[in-house]
């Protein structure tokens, strides 16, 4: 038996908006409501996972800011990959660090 429907959310939003979410729904087959929630419910879903997913405990990341700021070690695989590739793949390689580094430091703050 499912549970009874009584909590309320109400939303203001522009006529431009309302036409887009309609639009959409109906492109669904679902009435505006169900289109809504079930996109709410995904995201919500969504957020909350990474949220758990994402989330280090402080002795983490202690571990993780120690070896970030640890000396850097040579890596016989990524030397091989240097001598294979050139440094332009290996500059790639160390922007796509950075900028996961960077997403990191944002959901920690």
């Amino acid at each position: 038996m499912s549970e009874a429907k009584s909590a309320r959310i109400n939303l203001r939003l522009s006529p431009e908006a309302l036409e887009t979410v309609r639009a959409a729904a109906g492109v669904q087959q679902q009435d505006l409501t169900s289109f809504i929630l079930g996109a709410a419910m995904e995201r919500a879903r969504a957020v909350l996972a990474e949220d758990r997913i994402l989330r280090l405990t402080p002795h983490e990341v202690n571990q993780l800011e120690r070896a970030l700021d640890a000396e850097p070690e040579v890596v016989p695989q990524l030397k091989a990959f240097i001598r294979r590739f050139g440094a332009d793949a290996a500059g790639e390689v160390k922007v796509k660090r950075q900028e996961a580094m960077n997403s990191f430091h944002l959901r920690t703050m």
